[in-house]
């Protein structure tokens, strides 16, 4: 017969995304997005007679806002390992 466990397990929350991830990488893309998104919104395609004069913009759609994506993701997720690893000051020596 099947069974369900409840376990406990490590999740990553992306603050700005509202949303916990499994991975770390996942959580620190979903931020990266976010915070790009905040500081450039998404414009819808404009139409006037069936005809689009205005395609619309996405931050994803420009080639160096996706280099600063993959940056930005990068320093997250070094911050995260960076305050997740154990000092290698052990307290008082001798």
């Amino acid at each position: 017969m099947p069974r369900i466990e409840q376990t406990t397990r490590t999740v990553y929350r992306a603050p700005t995304r509202g949303r916990t991830y499994l991975n770390p990488r996942s959580a620190a893309k979903a931020e990266a997005a976010a915070i790009l998104q905040d500081r450039y919104p998404t414009e819808r395609a404009e139409y006037e007679n069936g005809q689009c004069y205005y395609p619309g913009y996405h931050w994803s759609s420009d080639e160096r806002l996706m280099r600063v994506h993959k940056r930005l993701a990068r320093v997250i997720l070094r911050a995260l390992r960076k305050s997740t690893q154990p000092t290698e000051d052990g307290g008082a020596h001798g």
